[in-house]
């Protein structure tokens, strides 16, 4: 694949909220985790493991956690400045709109593979390495999703101190195994609209930070409230 192939790719990539119900070929889903498998990863440690949902009552469990915990989220989200709320949570919690997707993959990492980092990383950014390396086999996963004509939804609230430990016993994950967060696939049941992306030159400094197009923190809220605004 050449650079123009694969900015389209990257272009291409959208979150989906929607599915259609319709099954996937396992080999689409193999081929999304062997993706992953490669992703890079401190020390080359790979944390990864991979749960693969396709029974619905899991996938009915699953999205009943996520919804409960929805109703906190809103709670939460409503103490906020209305130009920043999050349109989701400040909204009324509906029933997931995910549900009805083929196949959820949820990404779990081994925090005993931090010990594969040299002692210095482990003792002061051993954390962050591994979040890293999750969200790398996480990304790449997304792409090869898109690249085979599905739609992918990046559920962090599987992660969330909520819904993790309830989740863990659903699907008997070891008390050591830390849950990341869940890649949802499918079909997708409606066509995304244009995403919002800042333009090049607003984020590249040459040499060193050009200090003239830092952004006060009135310009960021009003990035965010630009963002709510879709």
């Amino acid at each position: 694949m050449d650079y123009d192939g694969f900015l389209e790719l990257v272009k291409a990539r959208r979150s989906i909220r929607g599915f259609k119900p319709d099954p996937i070929p396992d080999d689409y889903v193999d081929k999304i985790i062997e993706a992953a498998r490669f992703a890079p990863s401190g020390a080359n440690s790979q944390p990864w493991e991979f749960i693969v949902i396709k029974d619905q009552a899991t996938k009915d469990g699953i999205a009943t956690l996520v919804r409960e915990q929805g109703d906190y989220s809103r709670k939460v989200e409503m103490t906020r400045a209305e130009e920043l709320r999050m349109g989701g949570p400040a909204a009324p919690v509906r029933e997931p709109a995910y549900k009805n997707a083929p196949v959820f993959i949820l990404v779990c990492g081994d925090p005993r593979t931090k010990d594969a980092y040299p002692l210095l990383t482990t003792l002061t950014r051993g954390d962050s390495h591994f979040a890293s390396s999750l969200a790398s086999a996480f990304l790449c996963m997304t792409l090869a999703a898109t690249s085979l004509g599905l739609g992918s939804q990046w559920l962090s609230a599987t992660g969330s101190p909520y819904v993790k430990p309830l989740l863990q016993e659903l699907l008997d994950v070891p008390e050591k195994m830390d849950i990341y967060d869940m890649l949802v696939v499918g079909y997708p049941s409606y066509q995304p609209k244009s995403r919002f992306v800042r333009e090049r030159a607003d984020m590249v400094h040459h040499g060193r930070f050009d200090r003239s197009r830092y952004r006060t923190d009135e310009e960021i809220r009003q990035y965010i409230a630009l963002l709510r605004k879709g």
